[in-house]
């Protein structure tokens, strides 16, 4: 779907200073047209035989586990298993560095991993888009904050970035301007991969691409429940941040058999079937 709706990134000159991607992402008539002839069942068929092979990154959909990851496990072990597992690595430490207020000398210790498919591999996709999104969130995080609760109380001198180092306003999206060019680089990389036109970082995805679960056992009333998982990569480590975050997630866990119904009953009304008779 990403291929066929939006098979090449936006030239830089077409998003610098956008503040609104809307135009450049497909119109509801353009996805519907693309849709348009192919029952549910077809499009779960397809999910299903196609998101192993790409990383699922047209969106996970399956009919056994909804929107829901079938093994949240299984890419951050792939991005674990490739180069990019430095940042991941650095996002398991993140509520220290950030309560110590270290996390941007951290990121600028980095080393330059690029984005590409033959680094990154598909199935690692959407675990590096998550661990680098996250990242650039918290280095303009600690523009204000150093661990204090809001309040910067000592110079941040120690942990700034030389012009060189980051990205400029002439050179890239809004998104990106001032960001370290070792994670804006790779990260856009990776979100023109997934099909955006501009690289972000979505609610989406640290809720239902960033947790894992405590007990797979553990399945009554449903697995995705609260209680049963932690953020993967949290940013404080407190649980008002996982509540706040891992509710998306349990509402999607609550909906796993939803899409599997939705599926049957369209099925039986193009089939006209009656109850009654």
């Amino acid at each position: 779907m990403v291929e066929m709706l939006i098979p090449s990134a936006p030239l830089k000159e077409d998003v610098r200073g956008l503040k609104n991607a809307d135009s450049l992402v497909p119109s509801d008539n353009d996805i519907l047209a693309a849709a348009l002839g192919a029952p549910a069942r077809r499009v779960l068929m397809r999910a299903d035989a196609l998101g192993p092979k790409t990383g699922y990154r047209d969106g996970y959909l399956t009919s056994r586990w909804g929107f829901c990851p079938p093994d949240p496990e299984a890419s951050p072990i792939a991005l674990a298993a490739s180069p990019g597992r430095l940042w991941s690595d650095l996002c398991r430490r993140m509520p220290g560095l950030v309560g110590r207020g270290k996390i941007r000398e951290a990121i600028l210790d980095l080393p330059l991993v690029v984005g590409t498919a033959d680094i990154i591999p598909d199935q690692a996709l959407w675990a590096a888009t998550v661990c680098l999104g996250i990242l650039a969130s918290v280095y303009r995080y600690e523009e204000r904050n150093d661990g204090h609760e809001g309040i910067a109380t000592t110079p941040l001198s120690a942990a700034v970035a030389s012009p060189d180092e980051i990205m400029h306003e002439d050179e890239c999206e809004e998104e990106l301007k001032g960001i370290p060019r070792n994670i804006a680089i790779p990260f856009r990389t990776l979100c023109t991969r997934m099909g955006r036109p501009l690289p972000h970082l979505t609610q989406y995805d640290v809720s239902i691409y960033n947790y894992k679960i405590r007990d797979h056992t553990s399945v009554y009333p449903y697995v995705n429940r609260s209680e049963n998982m932690d953020l993967r990569w949290p940013v404080f480590q407190d649980r008002a941040e996982a509540m706040f975050l891992l509710c998306m997630a349990e509402v999607h866990g609550t909906f796993t058999n939803g899409i599997e119904i939705i599926t049957r009953c369209q099925e039986m009304v193009v089939e006209r079937y009656d109850p009654l008779c």
